[in-house]
């Protein structure tokens, strides 16, 4: 049996690029692609049910430390919708041509009263692609 590793996708340079700037000092993103399922049943499926899908959509977060000189929450404004792309490394991305900012919070050490990190929220508008998927922009890895 093959190795599954051997071909595992590694997020290595994982970036954000919002509006087509880096995401100073971001600490991870997710993206979490769904699809709506319909299902129904008929003389034809023999008791079982049938289904398909039908719209799809997707949403996700992007963490990160706070940077002075690069201040997130000038970027990241709740009902703000950007382009944004999340690199897995530098040559996979997901494409969201258009983004809806729904959230965004930023974390408070007490002990020391520095803010040590921050969080958003968002939710893809209309298509995006997947890594690799024909019809996305092509793009090119920040540097």
């Amino acid at each position: 049996m093959a190795n599954p590793a051997a071909n595992a996708v590694m997020g290595d340079a994982a970036e954000a690029v919002y509006d087509g700037t880096a995401v100073a000092r971001m600490t991870q993103w997710t993206f979490n692609p769904t699809s709506g399922i319909s299902e129904w049943g008929d003389s034809d499926g023999g008791a079982f049910t049938n289904a398909k899908p039908t719209r799809k959509s997707g949403s996700g977060s992007v963490e990160g430390k706070l940077d002075s000189g690069s201040e997130v929450y000038d970027v990241f404004v709740p009902g703000d919708e950007p382009t944004l792309v999340l690199w897995i490394n530098a040559t996979l991305y997901y494409d969201l041509p258009c983004a809806v900012i729904g959230t965004f919070s930023l974390t408070l050490d007490q002990d020391s009263k520095e803010v040590v990190g921050w969080s958003s929220d968002f939710t893809a508008s209309g298509v995006f692609y997947y890594p690799g998927e024909a019809g996305a922009t092509v793009r090119t890895y920040p540097t």
